[in-house]
């Protein structure tokens, strides 16, 4: 199944834009694990197992897993087989590099790990993200407007074409009729969102940003939603996953993971009023 259709069944099933952001920070791992074998792979198991009707999709990021050397890939890769085979699972690695080394990072998050879909940097072009496009069953998350404050120094510099994160997402577009793509874009940039949902009116976009960053969910709600009042996902990692640092995290994660679920659904349905 592709990853679009993932996505589609796991919105109407779950009635939820909540995308769980997995970013294991050993240092903020609850105690009561630390002697198991492998930690951040008990963590998520757990975070995953509460959490499963409550997500649309889950997004591990590459960087606290590779940190941690073979356990953290070991995590990484028990995680990803603990994900329910009809969540979607986006890889956040933000890939961007030559074609032929582009080649093979596509085919270690597809191929080896088995994911549905990846973050990418565009800004090498069209060679560098063509490897990602030719998975016709995945979906190349490009880096459009991003939640970081120091986005702001490249991505928003003036071109003939309008600010760069303009262009980004009209290319986007045109690079979706070679193979699937969506976009990240910070929850944090709300004005943003409704410019960048107007440029690319079909694509998914991936927002982070929401809780311990700050995005407020009634603007991206408003701005982001595409015409079947659907195309988002919403991630939160840290507001859930460490929610709870005790023995009870996994109900901890599930309460927080709900919250914005209800959140997010009552901002939409105010909207539709």
């Amino acid at each position: 199944m592709s990853f679009l259709a993932k996505y589609d069944n796991a919105v109407q099933r779950n009635d939820s834009f909540v995308c769980v952001g997995l970013d294991p920070d050993m240092t903020k791992l609850p105690e009561h694990l630390l002697g198991t074998p492998n930690p951040m792979r008990a963590f998520l198991t757990d975070i995953v197992a509460a959490t499963r009707d409550i997500a649309c999709a889950y997004k591990p990021n590459f960087a606290f897993f590779g940190a941690q050397g073979l356990a953290g890939w070991e995590a990484l890769q028990g995680t990803i087989d603990a994900i329910p085979q009809d969540l979607p699972i986006v890889l956040d690695f933000k890939a961007g590099d030559i074609g032929n080394t582009a080649e093979h990072y596509a085919a270690m998050a597809y191929r080896q790990l088995g994911v549905d879909a990846v973050t990418v940097n565009p800004l090498m072009g069209t060679d560098a993200i063509a490897p990602f496009l030719a998975y016709q069953n995945g979906c190349a998350f490009l880096l459009c407007l991003t939640s970081n404050p120091g986005s702001a120094d490249v991505l928003r510099l003036n071109t003939e074409r309008g600010a760069l994160y303009e262009v980004l997402a009209q290319q986007a577009v045109h690079w979706s009729q070679t193979g699937p793509c969506g976009l990240v874009v910070g929850a944090t940039h709300p004005d943003d969102l409704s410019t960048i949902r107007a440029i690319a009116p079909d694509l998914p976009i991936l927002l982070p940003g929401i809780g311990a960053q700050g995005g407020e969910i009634r603007t991206v709600i408003q701005n982001g939603l595409n015409r079947n009042g659907s195309g988002i996902l919403v991630n939160a990692s840290r507001s859930i996953l460490y929610a709870s640092r005790g023995a009870d995290f996994a109900e901890a994660a599930r309460q927080a993971a709900e919250t914005l679920r209800q959140m997010l659904n009552s901002a939409r349905e105010k909207m539709r009023k």
